[in-house]
């Protein structure tokens, strides 16, 4: 399997990336066709979406980043963020994430980043093992809280 072609999401991926966005955060899959949509409308100058497109023109992964003023770990800003990435499962563990994650990092190093930077969830160890073999050092765990008022 040769590897997708990466370039930036264009107006016509909207349906697909909503489904592969909904594949990765399922929490409000109706969240994800309007914040694409605004995406589209008003391209934000901190925040880029690639895509991986397979031969056969199908989408098979995405990544999300954006600039941050902060990041945990980090001693410089702006920093470039992973804000998320997916790769379909019959895609995985062919060098489609790490083309992707280096998109990524070429787009923020472009706007003056001199770290990338990223999160996961602590029981998804699929997401950790997959940071570090793109690269990434962990920087610090913490533990979010939150209290009804």
């Amino acid at each position: 399997m040769s590897l997708p072609r990466i370039r930036s999401a264009e107006p016509s991926d909207a349906e697909a990336w909503a489904v592969l966005r909904t594949e990765l955060w399922p929490e409000a899959p109706e969240d994800h066709p309007r914040e694409i949509a605004q995406f589209f409308a008003e391209p934000p100058e901190h925040a880029v979406c690639f895509v991986a497109e397979s031969q056969a023109g199908e989408l098979v992964g995405i990544v999300e980043v954006g600039l941050r003023r902060y990041a945990e770990g980090c001693v410089t800003s702006p920093v470039g963020y992973l804000e998320g990435i997916y790769v379909k499962p019959g895609h995985r563990r062919a060098g489609v994430g790490r083309s992707l994650v280096r998109a990524g990092e070429a787009w923020a190093r472009d706007r003056g980043c001199s770290e990338m930077a990223s999160d996961r969830s602590l029981d998804n160890d699929a997401s950790g093992a997959f940071h570090v073999a793109a690269g990434f050092d962990e920087a610090h765990r913490i533990v979010c809280y939150r209290k009804a008022l």
